[in-house]
């Protein structure tokens, strides 16, 4: 009897350790955190349902590289656009820390409740080689009744004057705006001049992160400002060769994981003008990376190069 208890025994311990091994993750655990939230849980029927996800770490915006991101699985919802922002700061301690936001816009179908299953976020850690996935939970957002839109009911007395009260203000502020930038002009009149690179960066975020085009279009505006800054800094014509690229960027110390990133993004480019293939959500935010990850090297190493 004890001899069948024994190896009873042993057999659990056997399959216990068989089942800590195959549950484990596909990948190192890592310092990145996934957090998935809703502007507002309840929405009217004639207004957007907002859906933020957010990747943080402890380190350099390159640390990690984003592979894949899935489309996000819904129901009575219909996406209408995304954008993405990054945030690296330092905390009190001098650590610092990078955020990467993107932010989902959908549009309710009908009343009742609606649903956002989980996403799939594939990255690899550059410090170590090693990839690995992240899952979100699926997230509820109830559809309210629609509400009436501003400005509904005003008879054309009231408009015409609040038009007039609104035009008075606008001279008023504009004509304050203008003193103020003659006097801050006359102040300084030579300001810094940006890098190639951090004009590119600007126009990066402010007009096509930010913005809430579809996402052919985002990626076509992508395209036109990664081939001007090409132009700009190295000569390099549209329509230019990858190998050319290739060479300046091994040149300049980008790494092959991101040229190999930047030639994906430009074969993708041919077959969405050569054959109308559709972009999706997922692949913009990581040709999106690939572009923002490549002008900040480039930057780092043109003011290295400036101060030595």
């Amino acid at each position: 009897m004890k001899r069948f208890i024994a190896a009873f025994v042993l057999i659990l311990l056997f399959l216990a350790i068989g089942f800590s091994q195959s549950a484990a993750p596909d990948s190192v655990d890592s310092e990145i955190q996934l957090r998935t939230y809703l502007a507002k849980d309840a929405v009217p029927l004639n207004k957007e349902v907002v859906y933020y996800v957010e990747l943080s770490w402890q380190g350099e915006l390159n640390r990690y590289h984003i592979l894949d991101i899935s489309d996000p699985v819904l129901t009575n919802l219909k996406l209408r656009g995304s954008g993405s922002a990054n945030r690296f700061y330092l905390d009190k301690n001098k650590h610092p820390h990078s955020v990467k936001k993107i932010t989902f816009y959908f549009t309710p179908l009908e009343m009742g409740m609606a649903y956002i299953d989980g996403i799939t976020i594939k990255y690899e850690d550059t410090a170590t080689n090693q990839t690995g996935r992240l899952i979100s939970e699926r997230l509820p957002v109830k559809i309210l009744e629609p509400v009436d839109q501003p400005g509904k009911g005003l008879d054309l007395g009231k408009i015409l004057i609040i038009g007039l009260v609104l035009l008075f203000l606008f001279v008023v502020l504009f004509s304050i705006a203008r003193y103020f930038q003659k006097t801050k002009d006359a102040a300084q009149p030579q300001e810094e001049n940006l890098t190639p690179e951090e004009t590119a960066l600007k126009e990066l975020r402010e007009n096509i992160q930010l913005s809430r085009d579809l996402p052919e279009k985002k990626f076509e505006k992508l395209q036109q400002l990664f081939n001007s800054y090409l132009k700009e800094r190295f000569g390099l014509p549209s329509g230019s060769e990858f190998h050319e690229i290739k060479i300046i960027l091994e040149a300049n110390g980008i790494g092959d994981g991101l040229i190999q990133k930047l030639k994906d993004f430009f074969e993708r480019g041919e077959l969405v003008k050569f054959a109308g293939e559709p972009v999706s959500e997922s692949e913009l935010h990581i040709f999106l990376d690939t572009v923002e990850l490549i002008l900040n090297e480039m930057n780092k190493r043109n003011i290295s190069g400036q101060q030595a």
